[in-house]
């Protein structure tokens, strides 16, 4: 089997809509690289959505066979850490109904280049990663509150609560990542969560 049709049988292996680096896929680099290239043409099975990472395109329809989400394609680029920000997060964690233009992620490190439809910032807490995305949002929510929020302290503590109490979150983790985070507030923020 020759190894252009080793790396086309891993991607239609792949669920539609998958992202994947050329890491992932098994072979050597140049052989890899090489067949990806091939398959990112525009009648291909991939989109490359930037350099080291691919997107295995759904099935076609009459509509054709669409592209990436933006946000979707960042997280993927972001790599673990990450999580919605600013007005982005204050409506993910239902703290608000305002909706920003483009969706605001925050990364550990440097945020990946060469993605539209999307703002990235910066983050310089690596203990972040230990985080979901969901975690490393609401996170990001406190972090901000009161600004982005439409909501009280009050009812913004028990949304938050509420997301805890389902078991989407958890409280500890959050607050021993927020006490490594410098943002005036937090650490209060978090302890009137934990509290009672």
């Amino acid at each position: 089997m020759s190894p252009r049709s080793v790396v086309a049988d891993w991607v239609t292996s792949r669920p539609p809509r998958s992202f994947f680096t050329p890491q992932d896929v098994p072979g050597t680099t140049s052989a890899v690289e090489t067949a990806l290239s091939r398959l990112a043409r525009p009648d291909g099975a991939v989109v490359r959505v930037r350099q080291g990472l691919y997107w295995k395109k759904p099935p076609a329809t009459a509509f054709g066979t669409g592209s990436p989400d933006p946000t979707d394609a960042a997280f993927a680029a972001a790599g673990p850490g990450a999580g919605l920000a600013g007005a982005s997060a204050a409506n993910a964690v239902g703290l608000s109904t305002q909706v920003s233009r483009q969706p605001i992620i925050a990364v550990v490190g440097r945020p990946p280049k060469g993605l539209r439809g999307v703002t990235f910032t910066s983050r310089s807490n690596p203990q972040r990663i230990r985080l979901s995305r969901l975690e490393v949002t609401v996170l990001e929510a406190l972090r901000d509150f009161p600004n982005n929020s439409e909501l009280s302290w009050p009812e913004a503590r028990a949304r938050i609560r509420r997301l805890a109490n389902d078991g989407r979150v958890d409280l500890q983790k959050i607050a021993e990542v927020a006490a490594s985070d410098r943002r005036a507030g937090l650490t209060d923020r978090m302890s009137d969560l934990q509290a009672a």
